[in-house]
């Protein structure tokens, strides 16, 4: 089976780091989730997922194990994993771990899934961060929790970004930008774009800047992949394929997040 499986070219010297960010291509769910989706909370056929799960987990090879996944609610809770045989770690949008043969999966369908190394200290953590998240800065949060629980200083971590919903598409309202401008100022001008008395917000890149504000040197953060909306044959996007009014208020925790991404340690 032909899949989408992105990888951060820095981190491939890694020895031991699985990871990578999954697309849609591929995978047994029929009609709107068509491809590989792996979320049990979208409405797709139970057993269909858990054949697109045991596909996944056989081709990025995972033989013994689960992926454990959150359920993600848009907040800044974050949880530390240390149970390998766990297959969800609760209501959260931010798990990390220092445990060997853990790992770590988020699901997104335009927010931007984030995994995080600390190559020596052998840590790893996976972040899902729609503009609430970013609103929150659960980003910023994750390389507080590195730096005060396990004494990870921000100048070792690395983080990339994966997939997301770009500005090219990304149209929001006040109800968005407002808050994000009054908790980030600057940050969140900087990737509020005005197009035709419109706005749209670069999710992708207020992440990164929310990173970087924490600490993270700029040379260690990696995006990867295209807008989520843009790419219909590749990834699964909310915006997209969801007929709905603009403000993102109207967008419920969980929906359509069907596409995969993950930082798995082994």
């Amino acid at each position: 089976m032909e899949i989408s499986w992105l990888k951060v070219p820095q981190w491939e010297r890694y020895d031991g780091l699985l990871h990578g960010f999954m697309g849609r291509r591929g995978g047994n769910s029929v009609g709107p989730f068509a491809g590989l989706n792996v979320s049990y909370r979208v409405g797709d056929d139970n057993q269909v997922v858990s054949q697109n799960v045991c596909d996944v987990k056989h081709l990025v090879g995972i033989h013994d194990g689960k992926i454990v996944t959150m359920k993600q609610v848009h907040g800044d809770q974050i949880v530390e994993v240390k149970d390998k045989t766990l297959k969800e770690a609760g209501e959260a949008d931010g798990m990390v771990t220092a445990g060997t043969g853990i790992h770590l999966g988020v699901l997104t369908a335009d927010c931007v899934p984030i995994l995080i190394v600390a190559p020596m200290h052998k840590m790893v953590a996976a972040v899902h961060a729609g503009w609430r998240g970013a609103l929150m800065g659960i980003a910023a949060k994750m390389v507080r929790r590195f730096n005060n629980d396990y004494g990870v200083a921000p100048e070792e971590i690395e983080a990339a970004l994966g997939p997301s919903i770009g500005a090219c598409c990304y149209e929001v309202k006040e109800d968005v930008t407002g808050p994000l401008r009054e908790k980030w100022g600057k940050i969140a001008d900087a990737n509020i774009q005005m197009r035709g008395g419109k706005s749209f917000v670069e999710l992708r890149q207020l992440n990164r800047a929310i990173l970087e504000s924490a600490g993270v040197p700029s040379k260690q953060l990696f995006e990867i992949g295209p807008c989520t909306s843009c790419a219909p044959d590749e990834f699964f996007s909310y915006r997209r394929e969801s007929s709905f009014p603009i403000a993102a208020k109207k967008k419920k925790p969980g929906d359509r997040s069907a596409s995969s991404a993950g930082s798995h340690r082994r």
